[in-house]
């Protein structure tokens, strides 16, 4: 079967109903685990991910082109979900947002969990959720999501790509710090959790 790419799909979805329910099929899981790392009420994200598939299909014709339909749903999610949440906390602020953000690796890594018998699975959800929030959010969209610095930027609201690129460092950091290793020897050692 031929590859279609982001932009083509895109362009089918403004004129598709087949298309939509491609892309609702391909990313509706995707979205709603992204927005459970923001808040721990699932009724929320649920509704957050149906709304924002209804405003699309009612905009389908009016919609810009994107050469990234992942990095477009993310980052709508997001702003839904500000939106969702401010108005269930009123005295939210943006730095608040995402207070629930928590990394949680799968239980199934067995090479890793063979390697190290004191649980290295265990360690690094403690680790990861130490951190700062907004740095968990750039970890897990750029190593599990495959999103880059310029799309992590737009999407967490980032004036600069640099400021993404230097937030992910920074977690990095940390995590090496807190392993007492040095930030290759993280990156070994987390992205089997994000690729299992």
């Amino acid at each position: 079967m031929k590859q279609v790419s982001d932009d083509q799909l895109w362009q089918a979805f403004k004129t598709s109903d087949l298309a939509v329910e491609t892309i609702y099929r391909q990313y509706v899981n995707v979205l709603y685990n992204y927005g459970r790392q923001f808040t721990s009420d699932s009724d929320i994200v649920k509704d957050a991910v149906q709304e924002l598939f209804c405003d699309l299909i009612q905009s389908r014709e009016r919609l810009g082109s994107t050469d990234s339909i992942k990095f477009y749903l993310f980052a709508s999610l997001r702003n839904k979900l500000v939106k969702k949440v401010r108005k269930e906390k009123k005295y939210l602020s943006l730095d608040d947002f995402g207070g629930d953000f928590q990394i949680d690796f799968a239980s199934d890594n067995d090479i890793i969990n063979e390697l190290d018998p004191n649980n290295t699975e265990t360690l690094l959800n403690e680790a990861f959720n130490k951190l700062p929030v907004k740095q968990r959010e750039a970890i897990l969209l750029y190593y599990y999501e495959g999103i880059g610095y310029e799309d992590i930027a737009k999407i967490m609201n980032m004036t600069k790509t640099k400021s993404a690129r230097a937030l992910i460092y920074r977690a990095l950091d940390s995590l090496s710090a807190i392993f007492n290793v040095c930030e290759n020897c993280v990156i070994l050692l987390i992205l089997p959790f994000f690729f299992s």
